[in-house]
């Protein structure tokens, strides 16, 4: 089975891969969720930011492009758009699934919906032979930070940002879910 084909389904999402014929929606995605940037770091452009998230340009030290894909999460009862999924294949280890960028629309949020996306990732992930999933919060984003302890990543792998607190500081904190005792999918 392939770990990201460009087309996924599960009970009420499809993932498509996004292309960069799709910067208009994922511009969309990230101006709804523009109010959690402070939290992430520095204001970003957001066309810029949606531009990046499209051609894979923020990878990891000695990455590659073609680790890393790019989802459109659309309702599959009406092909609304839900969110944007984007994951790096072999970062920091050949067995690790990073979670690149994890977005839902705000009237989609609290609906189980990324709760859906995170189950399939990681049953696919676990299939394909990957031992963990990682993923980067803003210390100051607590809804996402209670998302992600919620679904058991909950391993501290590493913190970066500011050193010292100030108002306008912010830190990121990597969190990780070990798959290796995840049940197999019939």
């Amino acid at each position: 089975m392939n770990l990201l084909a460009s087309i996924w389904e599960m009970g009420r999402c499809r993932l498509l891969e996004a292309r960069e014929n799709d910067l208009p929606v994922v511009a969309t995605v990230l101006a709804e969720n523009r109010a959690v940037f402070p939290l992430l770091g520095p204001e970003r452009d957001l066309e810029r930011l949606a531009l990046s998230v499209l051609r894979h340009d923020r990878l990891p030290p000695n990455g590659h492009s073609a680790h890393e894909n790019s989802f459109l999460i659309r309702n599959r009862s009406d092909d609304e758009l839900v969110g944007l999924l984007s994951v790096y294949r072999g970062h920091p280890t050949t067995e690790t699934l990073y979670i690149s960028h994890f977005f839902l629309r705000p009237r989609w949020q609290r609906r189980g919906i990324g709760r859906e996306v995170m189950a399939e990732l990681e049953r696919r992930a676990a299939r394909a032979g990957y031992r963990e999933i990682r993923a980067t919060v803003g210390l100051r984003n607590w809804p996402a930070l209670r998302f992600w302890v919620a679904l058991n990543y909950d391993r501290i792998t590493k913190i970066v940002g500011d050193p010292e607190y100030r108002e306008h500081a912010y830190a990121d904190i990597e969190l990780a879910k070990s798959l290796k005792d995840e049940p197999e999918a019939a």
